[in-house]
């Protein structure tokens, strides 16, 4: 795949790849952040060049210090300012007379803060924005970049490697620096902490990182996207050649208040973030403790080209938990081939079990030889995409003897190759994973990721999954090509910015006929004047029970004015039905502004969805589906998308229900067709894309019956018109 370089990340390059740093606020103080900023950068071999700026000293560790910026006699890549919120406009001024083109602002104090800190923070941006400066930060703790050593975080020891890390928060990436230096077996390639992000957002890092040759793999802990759209378009660039694994705050509203207050980002509605990011190819993981797990596996990984898992160890405890955790995560323990158990057999004779999972245990001896002849007859298998060992392996040593340990060494860097040859993931769960041992050691080095807890390792799996699924669903032809006239929603939308209202429900329903939605016949009947409407109904529907609902731009919920009258018959029903509606309707809203009573037949007993549109602040529009009727407010179980829609999202928006299962027909109730649904997902989705006009779409419900569907309710709502310019 050839790999594009965005204007934006090459523009970034010297930013976060710098060939010389100036420190402002540079101290011989070492408790001054400007004195362990210059220690972090020599200690990790920075490459360029260092720059004190301190008006007091001519040198500071060694290094020749300066008065001034305008003072350094060569030029100057990237500022870090060290000093407080209200110094910053100066200094930034100053850069652009150096011509420096970034800096990094580690102060506090901001929009995070105050509404002062807002206004502050808006002057420092039109300076920086004047002078063609880009800013890391504010309110951030600075960056690191391995290839030039440039350790601008002032964290010392950063392991380097082959994972960037963007984060809102830097005690969240001081805690994975931890992580990395404890674990040993990956490292950092670039860390950057985004602050306010009030320049640099996190889709410019992103691509930045994409580009960059020694990335693997992108951590992110996100609190909130100042463009969404933006960093969905810059995910699905970076996604076909590095995954991305991120948690996202705000599943909860203490999350969500707590990522407000920390950073002034805005955590929107976690199910909208869960379903575009993962449109995107964003792998989500919703335990922090995970991030750093997943991220060094999928770095380790190739693609993972299903979900089929194969299982060996030497004992029935363990392979039942990672049955049951396989299970969990979605992931399949399938049945190995009986050509490959009947090799296991020869390899092994002792074996209790060969099909899968494979117990090699068989007695009491070491067993270490067999793992490499085992795993290539698993591997080799075309219906298994991965291998598990669960149990001892690495510790042999630890558990017999260094004989053992040695023969262990060798099957390590046969897994490696096993898993380079083969294109498929090989994970290690040990109980031997805290003693650090030389034969994980050997493992790591060989490119097999190992954890001591079998739920991780398998999660490790199920996440490799998913980016092997993202990777091939991104790679397809894609965007959504349902086709429709364009006239009806043209001129109804026209009629009701004419009167200064939303689209009605007959208009919202023959909106959706007109794109092709399978919509019942309806009728609208007027008032009581027009006595023929009611016999013209009757006529119409025969002996059809008809729903009657009232049409009125002044009255959103229909049953509390009392403006639904259900299992209506003959015409004689329809007037005293529509009587009623009207009476009730007056009664609840003097001033209402009705336009009649719509008739349309029962629909048949089936499975109710609901399908929306909606306009998410930070993704833009959004499609919604989920289990309508008594199951929405009950079970909340929706999923969303970003428009415009693949039918591939489309397919898997059905998928990731949790209930999905009542789609197959709860209680007699007739199956869902997936293929109709699907349909109708596209033309709603399609209907929002070609008019952004209209910011909300709410079919609820939408019952699935025999031989079809019908769309119960239908109301679609405009954005506010705006005032044309003198």
């Amino acid at each position: 795949m050839e790999k594009t370089v965005s204007t934006m990340s090459h523009y970034l390059e010297r930013v976060i790849h710098p060939r010389a740093v100036a420190v402002i606020g540079a101290s011989n103080n070492p408790l001054k952040r400007g004195n362990r900023a210059i220690r972090t950068m020599a200690s990790a071999n920075y490459q360029g060049k260092i720059a004190p700026i301190n008006p007091s000293s001519s040198e500071i560790l060694g290094y020749p210090s300066y008065p001034s910026l305008a003072d350094v006699p060569y030029e100057i890549d990237l500022v870090l300012v060290c000093t407080a919120a209200a110094t910053v406009p100066g200094i930034l001024e100053q850069c652009s007379a150096k011509g420096v083109k970034g800096a990094i602002i580690l102060a506090g104090g901001f929009s995070e803060a105050s509404e002062a800190g807002a206004v502050l923070e808006r002057e420092v941006v039109d300076v920086a924005r004047r002078h063609g400066i880009r800013l890391i930060g504010p309110n951030t703790s600075g960056m690191f970049s391995a290839r030039t050593g440039c350790n601008a975080s002032g964290w010392f020891d950063v392991p380097t490697g082959p994972i960037a890390m963007l984060s809102n928060s830097a005690n969240v990436l001081l805690s994975l620096v931890t992580e990395f230096q404890f674990q040993e077996h990956s490292g950092i390639s670039v860390m950057l902490s985004v602050g306010n992000q009030s320049d640099i957002q996190f889709h410019e890092y992103l691509e930045c990182v994409g580009d960059d040759p020694g990335t693997r793999a992108v951590l992110m802990y996100v609190e909130g996207f100042k463009d969404g759209p933006a960093f969905m378009a810059s995910a699905r660039r970076v996604t076909p050649s590095k995954p991305i694994v991120m948690y996202a705050a705000g599943r909860t509203e203490a999350g969500k208040g707590a990522a407000k207050s920390h950073s002034g980002s805005l955590a929107g509605d976690y199910a909208v973030t869960q379903g575009v990011l993962r449109q995107s190819g964003v792998v989500l993981v919703e335990q922090a403790d995970h991030l750093h797990s997943v991220a060094s596996a999928l770095a380790a990984f190739p693609p993972m080209r299903g979900r089929r898992v194969a299982v060996v160890s030497e004992g029935g405890g363990p392979i039942t938990m990672a049955a049951e955790a396989i299970a969990a995560q979605g992931l399949v323990l399938a049945p190995l081939s009986a050509e490959t158990q009947a090799r296991i057999h020869a390899i092994v004779p002792a074996a209790t079990a060969i099909s899968n999972p494979v117990d090699a245990g068989g007695g009491t001896d070491p067993r270490v030889e067999y793992y490499g002849s085992i795993s290539q007859a698993i591997l080799e298998d075309p219906g298994i995409d991965a291998l598990l060992f669960v149990g001892y392996f690495g510790g042999y040593t630890t558990r017999y003897d260094e004989s053992v340990g040695r023969t262990e060494r060798e099957i390590c860097l046969q897994l490696g190759e096993l898993m380079r040859v083969t294109g498929k993931p090989i994970m290690v769960q040990t109980h031997y994973a805290h003693f650090k041992t030389e034969s994980l050691k050997v493992l790591s080095q060989a490119g097999v990721p190992y954890q001591r807890h079998i739920e991780v390792a398998v999660r490790c799996l199920s996440a490799a999954a998913e980016y092997g699924e993202s990777r091939r669903r991104l790679a397809a032809p894609g965007a959504s090509s349902q086709g429709g006239p364009e006239a009806a929603a043209l001129a109804a939308i026209a009629t009701a910015r004419a009167h200064s209202r939303d689209l009605l429900e007959t208009e919202s329903r023959a909106i959706l006929a007109a794109y092709g939605v399978a919509m019942p016949p309806s009728m609208l009947l007027r008032d009581a004047g027009a006595a023929d409407d009611a016999d013209v109904a009757a006529r119409a529907f025969g002996d059809a029970r008809l729903a009657l609902k009232i049409v009125s731009k002044d009255i959103l919920h229909k049953s509390d004015a009392g403006g639904v009258k259900l299992n209506v018959v003959g015409a004689e029903g329809l007037r005293e039905a529509r009587a009623e509606i009207m009476s009730n309707v007056l009664a609840f809203d003097a001033q209402a502004a009705i336009e009649g009573v719509l008739a349309t037949p029962m629909a048949p007993r089936g499975t109710e969805i609901i399908i929306g549109v909606v306009r998410d602040p930070q993704y833009g529009p959004v499609i919604m589906f989920g289990l309508g009727g008594i199951f929405v407010e009950v079970l909340r179980d929706v999923t969303f998308r970003a428009l415009p829609l693949a039918e591939c999202d489309a397919r898997a928006m059905v998928d990731d229900l949790r209930h999905r299962a009542v789609l197959a027909g709860a209680r007699g109730a007739a199956a869902v067709d997936r293929e109709r649904l699907t349909d109708l997902l596209m033309r709603v989705a399609h209907i929002a894309t070609l008019h952004p006009d209209i910011v909300e779409i709410d079919l609820n419900p939408v019952i699935f019956h025999e031989g079809g569907y019908s769309v119960v309710d239908a109301r679609m709502i405009l954005a506010p018109a705006v005032a044309p310019h003198d």
